[in-house]
Parts: structure tokens; sequence; C-alpha cells
């Protein structure tokens, strides 16, 4: 019988206060800066425009596709732009994201454990198309998106709301974000974060990988020596 490795108890400090986990989706849940550089470039393209710069996809990365536009396109070109992604599928380009290795079988795990989980993205219309194209629909609600809210990330607003739809406190949840936008997000409601694969970030912890997050819940809930809470 192969033996459980206790994770630090700095870790298991933090695992044993939470009872939902919040997730970002791009970097995250997917590596979808593949398809995301396929929609945009394909909508610069057709107004005549050169492709994203690697700034250009990092912007548009992190941030609502209607503040990608405005960036990415001159003004009096938006509307053309608009009117073009009226007419786009995005489920044409869903084939180019990748879930995160391990991802499923983690949320499936972390869900059979009783933790609540929650998506908290900027993604406008497209996320419950890519939940149920990858078979995770069933794993989260609520699922907060750029359409749902007044003010999207960075703004606090999600997270609020999924604190009062899982009627929680912020200490009773983690916020598994990659970029500084999460970061400012998960500050600016209280929700301690968990910065995933940017050990730039500061964060309450730095998780490598879905493993990492397997791991440290199995110790403390899934029945492996001292799981107690």
């Amino acid at each position: 019988m192969t033996e459980v490795v206790a994770p630090p108890a700095y870790v298991l400090a933090e695992v044993r206060r939470v009872r939902g986990i919040v997730f970002d989706c791009d970097g995250v849940l997917f590596d979808s800066r593949d398809v995301n550089r396929a929609y945009y470039n394909f909508i610069l393209e057709r107004l005549g425009l050169p492709p994203m710069s690697p700034e250009a996809e990092e912007y548009a990365y992190m941030h609502t596709v209607d503040a990608a536009l405005a960036y990415l396109v001159p003004a009096h070109l938006l509307p053309q732009a608009k009117a073009l992604q009226g007419h786009m599928t995005y489920g044409d380009f869903l084939d180019r994201m990748i879930p995160a290795p391990g991802v499923h079988d983690v949320l499936e795990a972390l869900h059979g454990w009783g933790l609540r989980l929650a998506v908290n993205t900027n993604r406008k219309n497209s996320m419950e198309m890519v939940l149920e194209r990858f078979g995770m629909a069933h794993l989260f609600a609520p699922v907060m998106t750029a359409a749902k809210v007044t003010r999207p990330k960075p703004d606090p607003e999600g997270l609020y709301r999924i604190l009062a739809y899982w009627d929680m406190a912020p200490e009773q949840v983690a916020y598994v974000g990659d970029s500084e936008v999460d970061a400012a997000t998960a500050a600016a409601a209280g929700v301690p974060l968990w910065a995933y694969r940017n050990p730039e970030l500061p964060a309450k912890l730095h998780v490598d990988s879905f493993a990492d997050l397997r791991h440290w819940f199995a110790y403390v809930l899934g029945g492996a020596p001292g799981a107690s809470r």
C-alpha cells in the first residue's frame, strides 16, 4: 500500500477552511490561448488588420470580448467588428481549447467530496457552451460570466454573487486564478487567492497542477490518515 504523504502544515490549514472553490476559466480550467488567438485574428483578418501582437494576445486573454475588441480594433471599425462577431459561432473554435491535465477527474473528486464549485470568468456568452462541450456543466453552480454582471472582473461583483448563492463567508472559499486580474478580483472580495501556475502572484497557496488539488483534498477529505478537518 502506497503511503500518503502529508501536505505541508500551511497547506493543510488552508484546505481545511475551504467549503467552496471558485475557478477562473482561461488559463486555469482550460488552455484557451489558441482559441482566443484564432477567434480574434479571424475578425482582424476580415477587417484587413494585422494579427494580434503578443501584448495584444495577453490583453485579450484576460479581458471581456467587448474590452478586447475595443483594444484591438480602431474605433471607426468597431461597428464592423461587432457585426462580424454577431455572425460568428464560438462553437466553431471550441476544439482548439485544451482542458488542463487531469481537470475533469479532479473536479469530479472535489464535487464528490462535497465541495461547492463555481466559475467566475470574463467570458461573455460562451462559458456554458464550453462546459457542456467538455462534460463539466453539472459540476459548477453558479457560473458567473461578464454577461451576468454589471461590472466584470476585476470588480468583485461576480465573487459576491457566488458567496451569496452559497451563503458562505469569504474565508470559507478559495479563488483559483492565474492572472493579475484574478488577484485583484479576489483581493477586492476578500477571498483568498490560490494562484494557478503563476508563482509571481501574491497568494495564500500556489497550485502547480490539478493533481495538487487532488492530493491536498484527498488527504483532508478522502479518508487518508490524519484526514479530519
